[in-house]
């Protein structure tokens, strides 16, 4: 079991987590809206209260459930918590690609705790052990595809759908590739210790927030070089379903 209090290292990578089913029953609403498409929203900011926007305050038990969970999961009672909602056609493009949530270490923090849940075509992952090179630099190097490389003959393995799950950083995982017309729902709840101050995040218009205009994927991510020289050779193993 992670200890989600202690600062996470590269060396944490040595040994990757398989999703971690929640143990509580948690009751999850079907989104009312035929299409609903939210991407990291503020519902709590660190050391404050729950403010949920009427179009989502279906999900407001929910959320707490999962919340008081994580305290007692974890042993951490204050963080930020950012909803994610995919339900409709599936849009997103790199979520088919195996990657970690949280893995940045630009700032030294705690792991962050990822709940996920999905009705149909659950999330897919690996495991196994890494060996990270003493020259392997987070910040210059894409961990992503330094997992993938090293676990390319790993078999890949599934979550089961209508099952909450924690993912922790040290989980690599994702999508199935799907066709564009198939209807999916997943949420995401995120608890962080610092704040998501990326662009793309869906506004709370209860919570407002300055805007920060960062983008980390495009000034940061994409820049990263791959460690391994072959990654561009990687096997494409996806299912298409």
């Amino acid at each position: 079991m992670r200890n989600f209090q202690k600062i996470k290292e590269v060396q944490d990578y040595s040994h990757l987590d398989a999703p971690e089913q929640v143990e509580e029953k948690i009751l999850t609403p079907v989104p009312k809206n035929e299409s609903i498409m939210i991407l990291r929203m503020l519902v709590r900011p660190k050391y404050g209260k729950f403010i949920i926007p009427e179009s989502i305050n279906y999900l407001g038990p929910l959320i707490k459930s999962l919340a008081n969970y994580d305290l007692k999961r974890t042993g951490i009672k204050d963080s930020w918590c950012y909803v994610t909602i995919r339900h409709g056609q599936i849009k997103s493009i790199t979520d088919d690609q195996f990657h970690f949530d949280g893995a940045s270490f630009r700032t030294d923090i705690i792991p962050e705790r990822n709940y996920i849940w999905v009705n149909r075509f659950p999330t897919e992952y690996k495991v196994g052990k890494l060996k990270i090179p003493d020259d392997f630099n987070p910040i210059r190097h894409n961990l992503f595809t330094f997992a993938e490389f090293q676990l390319k003959n790993n078999p890949i393995l599934r979550c089961e759908p209508l099952k909450w799950y924690l993912l922790s950083p040290f989980c690599l995982h994702r999508r199935p590739i799907l066709d564009k017309n198939i209807i999916r729902t997943f949420y995401r709840i995120c608890f962080s210790d610092i704040e998501g101050r990326d662009v793309n995040n869906t506004p709370n218009p209860l919570l407002p927030t300055p805007f920060y205009g960062r983008n980390p994927v495009l000034t940061f991510r994409d820049n990263l070089k791959h460690y391994y020289s072959l990654d561009k050779g990687l096997k494409d193993d996806r299912i298409k379903i």
